[in-house]
């Protein structure tokens, strides 16, 4: 019997949680109609509650003999468990089910109660919507740009095949020497274009080299700086010359050092001064290194464009500044047996290992 009161007792903790919320009942007098029918309506609930549980108890009895739980082996005793199922049935068939009194706050209660869970559940369904229609729109913008490259792609194919189709009609309707001159024509035109194109890459690269690279160069090789670690130097620090930090320093015993490592330098670069002396002295560490840089890349372009079938390797007297600049800026590759030897790296295939 526990747990049949039990529901009944959480339905009137929910009545107690929900009436003034839901009625707004301040009156003495309202209050007491109201407990006087929430009162009725549990006795009657409490009622129908016992009424079926004596009921239940009556068709336990009534079936001690017959077990209904599971359908038995022997024919005769099947027999006997239908036939209490459908009397069962019928004697529950043509009575009404109980209804609550037209007064009774219990429909009351019950429509809350689903209004409340309908109004979760919307909030729930607002919510997965609004997740929905997010993910709807990040996928539609995604839709929108891959089909803008697409409009994008086929517009530039079709202005291709189009040109390639009016390339084609022109072309049949030329005789083969007018299709000979049209085609030196073109190669003339490529021709000039990259003559155009070699000369400004050949300005623009002795331009970096005569007014930023020349002079990192030169400080390197004085012990100074990495190339492009220092790019302000000019050529006071570079007379000054450079202690075993690479910072410029004015001691004497340091000018004398590097009096010294400049005139070991320029006579790798220059030759001996053999008669030379002052003209040697006269070139700047700067256009030394200058020049050191001009006659490697060059010696390095025309190895790379000699024979196909040589390694193209040059060979190198020392590790200079620019060496190690081109080797670090992955335009130049030592020979993997021999530390002398120097080429241009081939961007048409793999380094050697």
């Amino acid at each position: 019997m526990a747990t049949q009161v039990q529901p009944l007792e959480r339905l009137q903790q929910y009545i107690v949680k929900t009436k003034d919320t839901d009625y707004g009942l301040n009156n003495a007098d309202v209050d007491e109609d109201y407990a006087a029918r929430l009162s009725k309506t549990l006795q009657s609930l409490q009622n129908q509650v016992e009424q079926h549980g004596a009921a239940l108890e009556r068709l336990r009895a009534a079936a001690c003999a017959v077990s209904v739980d599971e359908p038995s082996q022997d024919p005769r005793q099947r027999l006997l468990q239908l036939r209490i199922v459908t009397a069962a049935y019928r004697s529950l068939t043509p009575s009404e089910p109980p209804l609550p009194s037209p007064d009774s706050p219990l429909p009351a209660l019950l429509a809350l109660r689903r209004t409340l869970n309908m109004a979760d559940q919307s909030k729930n369904a607002i919510t997965e919507a609004q997740d929905h229609v997010s993910k709807s729109q990040v996928h539609l913008r995604q839709e929108e740009a891959d089909l803008s490259d697409a409009r994008s792609t086929t517009q530039a194919l079709e202005g291709r095949i189009e040109k390639l189709r009016s390339e084609n009609e022109e072309q049949l309707g030329k005789s083969t020497e007018e299709l000979r001159k049209t085609m030196i024509q073109e190669q003339q035109q490529r021709h000039r274009h990259y003559t155009r194109g070699l000369g400004n890459l050949v300005k623009a690269f002795n331009k970096f080299v005569d007014e930023q690279l020349a002079t990192m160069l030169a400080a390197e090789d004085l012990g100074g700086p990495v190339v492009g670690d220092l790019v302000e130097i000019n050529e006071e620090m570079l007379k000054a010359g450079f202690n075993q930090q690479g910072k410029a320093k004015k001691t004497d015993a340091d000018n004398a050092r590097t009096e010294a490592k400049r005139k070991i330098r320029n006579d790798e670069i220059w030759g001996s001064g053999n008669g030379n002396e002052d003209q040697v002295n006269v070139r700047s560490e700067k256009e030394g290194a200058r020049a050191s840089f001009r006659s490697l890349t060059e010696d390095l372009l025309n190895a790379a464009a000699g024979d196909e079938n040589s390694d193209s390797y040059i060979d190198i007297s020392r590790e200079s500044a620019a060496v190690r600049f081109l080797v670090r800026a992955k335009v130049a590759q030592f020979h993997p047996n021999d530390a002398r030897k120097l080429r241009l790296v081939d961007f048409g295939r793999e380094w050697d290992n």
